[in-house]
Formats: C-alpha cells, structure tokens, sequence
C-alpha cells in the first residue's frame, strides 16, 4: 500500500500512537527485520467496484465499467483487443456523480477478461478525486 495516500498515513499513525512503548518497539523490530517483504505486491490500495467507463484510444471509443481502481490505474473487462503500451483515454463519473474523470493512461497488463490501464502524470485535483473513489470503506 502506498503512503501516497493521507488517508492511510494518518490512519497509521492514530494506531501507533495508541501503541505502548513496547508494542512500538516489537513492531519497529518485526518493520525492520522484513515482515512485509514480499507481501505487499501492490503500491495502492485497490478497490473493487463497478464504475461506467469510457475509453478511447487510436480513434475508436468503448463504454463499459470499471471492475476495480486504486490511485495507480482501473481494471476494464473487455473483449476488443489491446496492446501492451497502447495509450488511452479514461472517462468515469466523479464521486459527486455531476462530472466526469478524465485520467490518461495506457495498458499494463493484458487479461482474458480485460485490461489493467496505469494512469499518467494525475494532477492533484486528479488524485483528490480518486483518493475519494478509492478510500476503503
């Protein structure tokens, strides 16, 4: 999970300030010694939802939902056929619901099901936007 997200760094540090000293201690040492070395595969927190999306790439658009989204990208279910590295547009309804996202991206990962899409270069207006999509609730 990435400390990207202020929503986690400052959840984190209510839990550790509620720590004894000793508890603050064994967990230093477990952070130290690797407890989470090779567990944590993803930079964001992900989560599942089912989102309309609108994407557009070489001249062609798609409607269709997003499966999942973090602070680093969407999956999309599809069945047209995309490229490793193909840029895309991504458009989907703001929390509020009265505008719609516009996020930059471009294929990661190709899937039987569909396709995982890293967002480029977010503004901050961007990341406040998907930090309130993304928030685990």
């Amino acid at each position: 999970m990435s400390l990207q997200d202020p929503a986690i760094t400052h959840q984190l540090f209510k839990l550790i300030a509620k720590m004894s000293d000793d508890e603050r201690r064994t967990l230093l040492r477990l952070l130290e010694g690797g407890l989470l070395k090779g567990k944590c595969r993803r930079r964001h927190y992900r989560k599942h939802l089912r989102l309309p999306v609108h994407y557009a790439s070489r001249g062609r658009t798609y409607s269709g939902y997003i499966q999942n989204i973090s602070l680093g990208g969407v999956f999309i279910p599809t069945r047209f056929r995309f490229y490793l590295g193909q840029g895309l547009v991504v458009a989907f309804p703001s929390p509020n619901g009265n505008k719609y996202i516009k996020m930059v991206g471009q294929v990661v990962r190709l899937d039987p099901e569909g396709i995982a899409v890293e967002f480029k270069s977010l503004t901050q207006k961007e990341k406040t936007a998907l930090l309130s999509l993304t928030s685990p609730t």
